[in-house]
């Protein structure tokens, strides 16, 4: 998907879509950085875009070993997606059905969710709701990964996601600034 497209999507659908370019590689990186890839048995991705994330992080797991899957909720970011990484699960459901989903697969828990969702233009109960289904999902020690366009940072949206973050995990940390991606973010690195 080109960034005009990203861009359009983003004009039709504000309160869905909060990129207006595809992610790069250097964010992928920070997003996956708490997260033993070499270790985990189950791990999760919310709003798989382009899959920029979901390639990263199936090019490093051990793919005979661990259960990856993708949760995408609109109908062309869930098209584009099956394009782009044919390789993962896609489903397309609400991350707020995690568990559900995870049941179906016959686990628990996950180790990890990665989360590409645009958080801080989320309505309140939208965002309780899928924060309660991460924590719910995640055992003691699980990795929940999100992230914020810097421009963003101290907007009302974004300052309310990480006041919830901190009151919902017992470990809460800020990435340094990912330079080389448009716009360029910051990663929220917490722990159940």
């Amino acid at each position: 998907m080109k960034t005009l497209d990203f861009l359009s999507n983003f004009i039709k659908h504000p309160g869905c879509v909060g990129a207006i370019a595809p992610s790069t590689e250097n964010l992928a990186v920070q997003m996956v950085a708490p997260v033993n890839l070499n270790t985990v048995n189950t791990i999760v991705e919310y709003g798989p875009g382009t899959g920029v994330f979901t390639k990263y992080i199936y090019n490093r797991i051990n793919q005979d070993k661990t259960l990856f899957f993708s949760l995408e909720i609109d109908d062309r970011m869930y098209e584009e997606s099956k394009k782009c990484v044919p390789n993962v699960e896609i489903i397309k459901d609400s991350a707020s059905n995690v568990c559900e989903q995870l049941k179906k697969h016959g686990k628990d828990y996950t180790d990890a969710i990665i989360s590409g969702l645009p958080f801080a233009i989320f309505p309140n109960k939208l965002q309780d709701e899928i924060l309660s289904a991460t924590v719910d999902a995640l055992p003691k020690g699980g990795i929940f990964t999100t992230f914020t366009y810097l421009h963003g940072f101290y907007l009302p949206g974004a300052c309310r996601i990480r006041r919830k973050l901190k009151e919902h995990f017992s470990e809460f940390q800020l990435s340094p600034v990912v330079w080389n991606n448009f716009p360029p973010a910051i990663v929220y690195w917490c722990k159940k």
